[in-house]
């Protein structure tokens, strides 16, 4: 797609009837609102090829965006996510860093806590994670709870991992990772009673096609319905993970149990 330039319209002389005439300027301020309004629209056209998988388009469009405004946040963002799509983490670092300086928004924040916790910093992004949440009315409120829940796991904070889950189906009861991190949770602390209900919490979404098994899944499911005497489910995620991921390390340690189970 062509997109035809964007040019600052000047206001020049006009004959006002046949007696005089009037200069009309365009202010310092309209010129800025102006480059702004320019900036943002490449911003959003370099958004919109990121989208698409361009990451070529992508840039030309966000640069010319900071050609526009070196100080525009979204142009640095934009970037950002394009470089580490492109495995150039020290460019995304660095515009992530840039775009916060210019302007901090939740929408950063958030970003860069996601890039941080896929490159490992599990501190740098609960801190982002944080700043993300300052901001009560987010749209990213929901997922940002449920990062910092999986973030806090890693630093093995706990109880933050449970309240941060919990905050999260609050506010959408929709998040079947939140379901699954509370199970794991309990599981791991061998509260069983407390993790199957919360396992069933992610199977109610599964049976509404709002979530999906993997092994991982079918296998966690497989030793909680078993502590809970449920032969129903446990025949059910029995066969699913036969037939559906019969080559998983899962299947395999589901063999090896059930072995066991058999030879008692």
């Amino acid at each position: 797609m062509k997109y035809q330039s964007i040019r600052l319209l000047m206001l020049g002389l006009f004959a006002l009837g046949l007696t005089g005439c009037v200069t009309t300027t365009v202010s310092s301020f309209d010129a800025k609102k102006d480059l702004n309004k320019a900036a943002l629209t490449y911003v959003q056209i370099g958004y919109g090829y990121f989208e698409q998988g361009n990451n070529q388009q992508a840039k030309e469009a966000l640069t010319t965006a900071l050609n526009i405004d070196s100080k525009s946040p979204g142009a640095h963002m934009g970037l950002a996510r394009v470089y580490d799509r492109e495995l150039e983490f020290k460019l995304a670092d660095r515009h992530f860093k840039k775009a916060l300086n210019y302007g901090e928004s939740t929408e950063v924040h958030f970003q860069y806590g996601v890039y941080l916790y896929n490159r490992g910093d599990y501190k740098g992004a609960y801190k982002q994670f944080q700043k993300t949440l300052q901001d009560t009315v987010s749209t990213r409120r929901a997922q940002a709870f449920e990062y910092q829940a999986i973030v806090a796991s890693r630093l093995d904070k706990m109880d933050i991992a449970i309240s941060s889950y919990e905050r999260a189906l609050a506010l959408n009861p929709l998040m079947g990772n939140s379901f699954l991190g509370l199970a794991n949770i309990y599981f791991d602390r061998q509260q069983l009673d407390i993790a199957y209900r919360h396992y069933n919490g992610f199977v109610a979404l599964v049976r509404a096609q709002q979530g999906r098994h993997n092994a991982t899944t079918l296998w966690l499911g497989i030793q909680l319905a078993a502590a809970a005497l449920d032969k129903d489910a446990l025949s059910s995620m029995e066969l699913q993970l036969k037939n559906r991921f019969p080559k998983s390390t899962e299947y395999q340690t589901y063999l090896n149990w059930r072995a066991e189970q058999d030879a008692v």
